[in-house]
């Protein structure tokens, strides 16, 4: 049994002039680790919106643990889920330790204590001060603990990192990991960092401007494998000679930086052995090269392709 099924799905704002989410079709397997990548306005939102019942979607279908989802009825899977949004929305007057309790109870939930005590202590998190003289960052660790609190057989996370330093990212996905292999549970992680859904994923869905871009297994989307193609030249002149050859003889090529005398590229393996054989081939009019660098690529790199020729806002929905 899958764990999420959203089956043609469509959403609309602005009374039906923007398509926010725009038939996309996605199954997140039970007991996976499912990425979902895109930027601010992608609809990564509305999608995880639709998919716990707080929106109402203009069509399609959408299940959840085997339970298809109405948001006109009580859905008792909810009590299932482990929920993080992108906003939390907060009591200000209250404390971490009642903000726990309290969402046990709308839950229906019985506290797991032990756990939630190792997750205090490794984030570092006073339970006993008021949520409205917290920090974004520790906000958000209160976030995580309430979405984790419990053993639920599902974690839907919406950019769960946001506002926490790196050293507490790291640690939010040790975490994470570890609940999971406890629990058996299924996560969904929205966001738009790449190399953590890189090192923290198995399954990966791409979505831009509201429609999906890819799906596939992390390990298979590397094996696109674009390389990474650094260059620095001796003099100004070189990197513009070589510019030029990219744009004629391999227009695919993905510039990612050109300054001054150092070009950084992107392009597939047949192409690298085209340029390698160029470069070796070629005296680029005595503009030499002073260094090359040929590295693999990372679901970063891969990512870049479904966005390479179009702008990630203009009219999108969160």
């Amino acid at each position: 049994m899958n764990a999420i099924e959203v089956k043609n799905l469509i959403k609309y704002y602005d009374h039906g002039k923007v398509k926010a989410v725009d038939d996309i079709s996605f199954e997140v397997p039970q007991g996976s680790r499912f990425g979902y990548l895109g930027p601010n306005g992608a609809g990564k939102t509305t999608t995880i919106r639709c998919i716990l019942g707080f929106l109402n979607a203009d069509a399609g279908e959408i299940t959840i643990l085997g339970e298809k989802i109405n948001p006109k009825k009580d859905v008792k899977v909810k009590n299932r889920i482990g929920y993080l949004p992108g906003e939390l929305g907060i009591y200000k007057n209250m404390t971490a330790y009642q903000l726990i309790n309290y969402f046990a109870k709308l839950y229906d939930i019985e506290i797991d204590w032990r756990f939630v005590d190792d997750v205090v202590e490794r984030l570092k998190l006073d339970l006993e001060r008021k949520m409205g003289v917290l920090s974004k960052g520790n906000k958000q660790k209160v976030g995580v603990l309430t979405a984790l609190m419990g053993k639920f057989d599902l974690l839907i996370m919406d950019e769960p990192t946001s506002g926490l330093d790196p050293l507490m990212q790291s640690e939010f996905y040790r975490i994470v990991s570890e609940r999971q292999k406890e629990s058996k549970c299924t996560v969904f992680v929205s966001s738009h960092v790449l190399p953590e859904i890189e090192k923290f994923c198995n399954k990966v869905a791409i979505i831009k401007k509201g429609k999906i871009a890819e799906i596939s297994d992390v390990k298979d989307l590397k094996a696109k494998n674009l390389k990474n193609v650094e260059l620095i030249f001796e003099t100004p002149k070189g990197l513009e000679l070589f510019t030029n050859y990219l744009s004629s003889e391999v227009p695919e090529a993905i510039v990612k930086q050109s300054y001054h005398v150092e070009l950084q590229f992107l392009v597939s393996p047949k192409q690298t052995r085209k340029v390698l054989h160029d470069i070796s081939e070629k005296k680029w009019d005595g503009a030499p090269i002073r260094d090359i660098s040929v590295t693999h690529s990372t679901l970063e790199n891969i990512f870049m392709q479904y966005y390479k020729n179009s702008t990630t806002e203009g009219g999108e929905a969160a």
